[in-house]
């Protein structure tokens, strides 16, 4: 938490050289001279070598840097597998004083990003901002800079290492492709091919993550679609096990039963018949 507190009482401005660029095949970047401002300079796919005042880093995809003011930095990329970066200057000011300052401790030159999804989003979010005028940029620029060396502070202190970053990413995606139609009938190796592993060693990641098989996971998650269906839409039992992939409407009623403790009939949505506007005249 020491770390963000010399960040809170700074102010990030942006610099105008800013942008997202794929490499040309004969790039490379040399400044004549030392940076004069901050540069967050993130790969979103590629491969090639940075050095930084004379130490060489490897870049790949997620691989994220924050070069300093007075930094000699020089990077080249591998011709077959062309770089695409995001780079982002900027300079922190004292807000009270509107001097340049320094802050210490900053996050490390060299950051490998566990949730590129993630850094991405923020990353482009300041690009959006950077061209195109809209209201209260500065302050939401400085907020999302701060987010954005939150989030460096952390991945530099977990113990995940990078492959342990990668197999949450992969388990999300799974999760992702199970939740947006609990009506499919998706065997573990179509699963599997959607991640590019094998559905023996899927079923291993996902327990560890997850604490569940991908089997249990995929029940729940049609029991729980089942009881929306129920509750919130006019279909019936029969309706609402075709529509989710059951075989039987016996093995969609067994299954509900064990998991909720009551049959599906019983919590059926139940609807008023419809009434006239007019009040009934009584006199008829």
């Amino acid at each position: 938490m020491n770390e963000m507190n010399s960040l809170l009482n700074v102010q990030f401005q942006r610099s105008p050289n800013t942008g997202k660029a794929r490499c040309e095949p004969s790039w490379h970047w040399q400044p004549h001279q030392p940076l004069s401002d901050y540069d967050l300079w993130y790969a979103m796919s590629g491969t090639g070598k940075m050095t930084i005042n004379g130490i060489d880093y490897p870049i790949g995809k997620g691989t994220c840097f924050l070069i300093r003011p007075g930094d000699v930095p020089e990077t080249t990329q591998d011709p077959e597998d062309r770089l695409t970066v995001i780079f982002i200057h900027f300079s922190m000011i004292n807000p009270q004083t509107g001097d340049l300052c320094q802050p210490s401790p900053l996050p490390e030159r060299y950051t490998v990003v566990s949730d590129t999804l993630l850094f991405e989003m923020l990353l482009n979010r300041q690009l959006q901002m950077i061209h195109a005028q809209e209201a209260w940029e500065d302050i939401e620029f400085d907020l999302m800079m701060k987010q954005t060396m939150l989030h460096l502070f952390r991945w530099q202190r977990t113990d995940d290492s990078q492959s342990t970053g990668k197999h949450k990413q992969l388990i999300a995606r799974v999760i992702s492709y199970i939740r947006e139609n609990p009506g499919r009938r998706a065997s573990h190796h179509d699963i599997a091919g959607q991640v590019q592993l094998s559905p023996e060693y899927l079923s291993i990641l996902f327990k560890k993550y997850t604490g569940t098989s991908i089997k249990q996971y995929i029940t729940d998650v049609r029991l729980e679609r089942a009881m929306h269906l129920l509750m919130e839409t006019p279909m019936n039992v029969s309706q609402v096990a075709e529509a989710l992939g059951y075989s039987t409407v016996y093995l969609f009623s067994k299954q509900f039963k064990e998991h909720y403790g009551t049959p599906p009939s019983h919590c059926k949505w139940k609807s008023e018949p419809s009434q006239a506007h007019a009040r009934p005249d009584s006199s008829k």
